[in-house]
């Protein structure tokens, strides 16, 4: 019996836990599956969350290999507490857009009804959306108007069952069938986009060094990513 739980535990001891932020919630499949061909014996799990959930899990002792957060805050506190090997990498800058399924245009967000984001608490994403709110000098007018998504992945369902606009990131445009707008950079602070180590591990090392690599990046830019 002891043998057969040393011979299980040790069947998933090169897995690879990625625990994602919401944002990379299409992007990643795709960077999991190019490292798949150039590592075939290597499973990549995902688990996708808001980057401060996915922050407190793993000072829970969540067992993850490799964190990947929507900013730099979130991993640079994970550094500054201990949980990881060595200092976060900027492995993506984000974008910004306003979604919608009537036309909006920023001039006008201040006359709608209703308008989501991702929690500001816990995702660096609905934090950006209220600098740029209220660098449109808006947000008096527009805050109890505002609805909370758990994370920017649950911005697009409530704008697809009547809300009438969201902030999102640019990396779910390829998925979506409605209208975007890209909200100029001028209005918020670069979305640095930090990946930490968590575990020294051979595999996991192969696939942190992997989301650096020139076929990564291409990856990244295709689904709207500065890199």
């Amino acid at each position: 019996m002891r043998f057969l739980l040393f011979f299980v535990s040790f069947l998933f001891a090169s897995d690879i836990y990625v625990a994602s932020c919401a944002n990379t919630s299409f992007v990643m499949p795709q960077i999991v599956k190019a490292f798949h061909k150039k590592y075939p014996s290597l499973k990549v799990h995902l688990i996708f969350s808001s980057s401060g959930k996915l922050t407190a899990q793993i000072t829970h002792n969540a067992n993850y290999d490799i964190f990947l957060s929507a900013d730099m805050k979130y991993p640079m506190f994970l550094y500054q507490h201990g949980f990881v090997l060595e200092k976060p990498k900027v492995y993506a800058y984000g974008k910004l857009i306003l979604i919608s399924q009537k036309k909006v245009d920023l001039s006008n967000l201040s006359n709608l009804s209703s308008i989501v984001i991702a929690n500001p608490k816990l995702a660096p994403y609905g934090k950006v959306a209220i600098e740029v709110l209220k660098n449109l000098k808006i947000y008096n007018k527009v805050k109890q108007k505002l609805i909370y998504a758990p994370s920017v992945s649950g911005v697009v369902p409530y704008v697809l069952n009547g809300v009438e606009a969201g902030f999102v990131s640019s990396s779910f445009i390829p998925k979506l069938h409605m209208n975007v707008l890209q909200v100029p950079i001028s209005l918020y602070t670069p979305i640095k986009q930090g990946v930490v180590l968590l575990k020294d591990k051979k595999e996991a090392r192969e696939f942190y060094n992997f989301l650096f690599s020139k076929e990564a990046k291409e990856i990244l830019k295709k689904y709207g990513y500065g890199v």
